[in-house]
């Protein structure tokens, strides 16, 4: 059985990187380097126990894990290592003749204690990413783990704790107590990676406190495939953001928009590339994954019979094994506006596609909903690309690809409104953890020399001579 954080070991560590942070404030670019260097040192040597953990909590192939988790971490890493010199450097910020006397610069300081909230779907990835942009910024952290991957989160303690000390970061593990009185703290910052519902509660509890707060949240996110496309590398690439890890992605693909031209020619794709990424059994394939856990297998199966008992007709997969929770592979159609599968983040591998004869309609339709977190354009067409663009908004966009987004470094990662708030990942990661405080460094003549008391006739031709320049 797990060991969950007991409540007087949270407040007893809390209360050390009170008196803490303002040590690791202090620390120099290279110091921080030197932490990051070594973390990817020590995520090296457990990289067989990382794939491992992570297949006894989802039965993700090692080649998946390596892909999603492992590798995205490290590249993280370097790229932070590479630019963090850059990010803490003083920033001017250009001169102004109306305020001559001042040298303007903004100036990267830790925000201070932080604690980070991270879900179940990426259970080595997302702690890491948020945690590498915390110590970077000069941080302290408590990481608060998810229940649901036990496996992950042994691994992940050896690692943190063979890097940082207690008084740096901190591993938390429980469920809602723990969660609980964790946001009943004062932090500095909070991260909170999750679904809409949690995140409400969240940015509550960190209204008490004014605490800055980033929300990484979900949404419907769309696919729009236009009848200009290369159809099977638009099928493969939906394929692979849709069922990598089973569907449990924030950003996969929720649902497809396609041009009804299309309606024959995709469901044969669909059918043919399925088999040929998965094979005639996909529960046999060892590169597909499995769902977290009987409860939201039970939800998955539960929304996909509701969506056939109201008509919605399978165009592939549909099979089930609750021994396993294990569903398979599923595309369909035919799915009722109000059906859950339409109206609520799927988070599983089932793909509803929707066709759409005229593109106003379906834009019309991703209005009605909530912003999504990322939205997929596909076509040929520049016209119908910046059409699109121009009558949506989402957290992020990928054109004739799906993911791939989130992996570059000079992109930010995060949503909007009920898909989430603030950015995420590389220098936009170092700049969430971090205060961007404003300096104005009077390097002339101080304002009260020219506005002093009493105002007189001095201090009116002043004012006047300055109006007429402003004039």
């Amino acid at each position: 059985m797990t060991r969950y954080t007991t409540i007087p070991e949270i407040d007893r560590v809390y209360a050390l990187q009170q008196r803490s942070k303002a040590l690791f404030k202090q620390t120099t670019a290279n110091e921080r380097i030197a932490k990051l260097k070594a973390l990817s040192a020590v995520i090296d040597e457990y990289d067989f126990a990382i794939k491992e953990a992570i297949y006894k909590d989802f039965r993700k192939s090692h080649t998946e894990t390596e892909v999603t988790e492992i590798m995205a971490i490290q590249m993280a890493i370097k790229e932070t290592i590479t630019k963090l010199p850059k990010w803490m450097r003083d920033k001017p910020v250009k001169r102004v003749w109306k305020l001559f006397n001042v040298k303007p610069y903004l100036h990267y300081e830790p925000k201070g204690n932080t604690l980070i909230i991270t879900p179940w779907n990426y259970p080595f990835n997302l702690p890491m990413a948020h945690l590498i942009s915390s110590v970077a910024a000069g941080n302290t952290a408590i990481v608060k783990l998810t229940e649901h991957t036990p496996h992950i989160n042994q691994v992940l303690r050896k690692i943190i704790g063979a890097v940082f000390p207690e008084t740096q970061v901190f591993v938390v593990e429980g469920e809602v107590a723990e969660t609980s009185h964790l946001l009943g703290l004062r932090f500095d910052h909070i991260h909170f990676t999750g679904s809409p519902a949690v995140g409400k509660i969240v940015m509550k509890a960190a209204s008490e406190h004014l605490a800055d707060i980033t929300l990484e949240l979900g949404g419907k996110s769309p696919a729009i495939i236009d009848k200009n496309v290369n159809l099977q590398q638009v099928v493969r690439n939906l394929i692979w953001g849709k069922f990598v890890n089973a569907g449990q992605t924030c950003i996969a693909p929720d649902y497809a928009l396609v041009d009804v031209a299309l309606k024959d020619d995709i469901e044969r794709v669909f059918q043919e590339e399925l088999k040929h990424a998965f094979g005639e059994d996909p529960q046999q394939s060892a590169d597909f994954a499995r769902i977290i856990n009987a409860a939201h297998f039970e939800r998955l199966t539960d929304a996909l019979r509701q969506a056939q008992v109201s008509g919605a007709r399978l165009i592939a997969g549909g099979r089930s094994d609750a021994a396993e929770n294990y569903i398979e592979p599923t595309v369909l159609t035919d799915v009722a506006a109000s059906d859950s599968l339409m109206q609520d983040e799927i988070f599983g591998p089932i793909f509803p596609l929707v066709y759409y004869h005229d593109i106003g309609d379906a834009l019309q339709l991703i209005e009605e909903k909530e912003k999504p977190l990322a939205l997929y354009i596909f076509s040929k067409s520049d016209g119908f690309i910046d059409y699109v663009l121009a009558h949506t908004t989402a957290g992020g966009t990928c054109i004739n690809d799906t993911l791939i987004h989130l992996m570059h470094p000079g992109l930010p990662f995060g949503g909007v409104n009920n898909s989430g708030i603030g950015q995420s990942l590389g220098k936009f990661g170092f700049k969430a953890f971090s205060h961007e405080r404003a300096v104005a460094d009077v390097t002339i003549q101080p304002m009260s020399k020219l506005f002093w008391f009493p105002y007189g006739e001095k201090t009116q031709k002043i004012l006047r001579f300055v109006r007429k320049l402003m004039g």
